[in-house]
């Protein structure tokens, strides 16, 4: 793909009137070699295609000046410029220049790499926080990225979750993270004069360190600061700073406390101190480089544990005991086949329903989840006992036991601590071998435990 990486160089005359609207390229329409397969996104700077090489077939993401902004010194100055900065950096971290060119109409356009994935900031609105462990790998490959390009004087200036994608690895390989958009990258030499009045703030509100928004000077501490405001994201579910005003999100960025985690998710008291200092008002009170706020992390992260307030919810726990009927009079291979299999199937669809693997004792496994995250809890059991009775290769010796309890349990985040529900002795169950269970406490209507199947 390097060999086909070139100068964007200078389009003939642009003609208005051929100029058609942002929304213009359809499935099989050419741009240079690029034939266009399907659009991925709109902006109010250019548009995202899939598009193929009209040989090779490789896959590429296109991107397109908007017709209407072709006549713009600053708008092509400005694409020309994301063309050096990501032609300039190779990191598997950063996503990869292919080629660039223009449309036979003077758009100008770049390809990139095509990414298999997701966005960060999608994966948090969808699922909420990222716990400590996962993000700090995702953050320790944003930190390499920046690294690299701040060795070679570029700074991002527009860190944020919607600019990280995270990327399926190829079977055998690691997932990655990849670092997107450098349209507002600034090149930190001599030779790269700014594109902007020195008193034009470029980014996003949400993430945009205070000198900024007053259209001061950047460098690679305001990176910092947008990484401070990424790592409470990450941690929390939530920006540093929301407002519908985009002037009050600024002015809070000016002026307001640094937000703290712990705040909401209990997070520990050095999580926040790395927070606090990344998004220091002051540039010279933020860590110095990514590499020094990347060891603060680790450090945070390995010195101090998660404290999080407990929370006492409604809770259900799912027992499932497997036993052997010939008790081990007649122990073959099929039958420890199938005794083997029960627990991993009672899994496998216990969790695709919301619940977690609690207590695992070899012959039973107790799975538990808060009631406010489930449907009807006596349906899920149900549905799991008769899954597992039409599991493959089912041997008749096999004799599988599930029971449901319900009553409030404390959880510290996510994560159920020591109660009564973890303790099936306390349920006041009958001893018997095999069938689906409820106890008491899960239908009031019967005060002992009642037999379904």
């Amino acid at each position: 793909m390097d060999d086909r990486t070139r100068p964007l160089g200078r389009p003939g005359h642009v003609d208005p009137t051929k100029a058609r609207g942002p929304r213009d390229l359809g499935e099989g329409e050419r741009i240079g070699e690029w034939i266009i397969v399907r659009a991925i996104a709109q902006g109010g700077f250019g548009a995202v295609y899939d598009a193929r090489h009209a040989r090779s077939n490789a896959r590429v993401a296109l991107k397109l000046l908007h017709a209407h902004l072709v006549t713009s010194p600053e708008m092509l100055a400005r694409f020309e410029r994301e063309i050096r900065v990501v032609g300039s950096l190779r990191h598997p971290n950063i996503v990869q220049l292919c080629d660039a060119g223009f449309s036979d109409e003077g758009r100008p356009y770049l390809c990139m790499e095509l990414l298999d994935g997701e966005e960060l900031g999608r994966r948090i609105e969808r699922d909420g926080r990222i716990g400590v462990r996962d993000a700090l790998t995702i953050f320790e490959s944003v930190c390499d990225a920046l690294a690299a390009a701040h060795e070679l004087h570029i700074v991002h200036r527009d860190i944020k979750a919607s600019n990280i994608m995270l990327c399926h690895g190829a079977p055998g390989e690691p997932d990655r993270v990849v670092l997107l958009d450098f349209g507002i990258a600034k090149i930190s030499d001599a030779l790269a004069p700014e594109l902007t009045t020195s008193n034009q703030s470029l980014g996003t509100p949400s993430c945009m360190a205070p000198e900024q928004i007053h259209g001061g000077k950047a460098d690679s501490r305001t990176d910092i600061y947008a990484l401070g405001g990424l790592l409470f994201h990450m941690l929390t579910g939530r920006l540093p700073f929301q407002d519908p005003s985009a002037t009050m999100t600024q002015y809070l960025h000016l002026h307001a406390r640094r937000p703290r985690a712990s705040n909401l998710v209990g997070a520990c008291a050095k999580l926040d101190d790395v927070i606090t200092r990344s998004m220091a008002i002051e540039p010279n009170e933020r860590y110095p480089d990514v590499a020094a706020m990347l060891a603060g992390l680790r450090a945070a992260v390995r010195n101090t544990s998660i404290t999080r307030a407990v929370s006492i919810e409604d809770s259900v726990g799912i027992l499932c005991v497997v036993s052997d009927a010939t008790g081990g009079a007649a122990f073959d291979e099929a039958l420890l086949r199938d005794l083997e299999g029960v627990l991993p199937a009672a899994e496998r669809f216990l969790s695709a329903r919301g619940f977690s693997l609690a207590v695992d004792l070899g012959s039973s496994a107790l799975f538990v989840a808060q009631r406010s995250t489930l449907g009807d809890p006596v349906a899920v059991a149900l549905a799991a006992w008769d899954d597992l009775e039409r599991r493959p290769r089912r041997d008749p010796r096999v004799r599988i036991r599930i029971c449901v309890h319900r009553e409030e349990a404390p959880f510290v985040g996510t994560e159920i601590q020591s109660c009564g529900l973890l303790r099936p002795a306390l349920w006041n169950l009958p001893e018997v071998a095999d069938g689906l269970w409820i106890t008491g406490a899960v239908d009031p209507a019967t005060p002992s435990a009642r037999r379904l199947r």
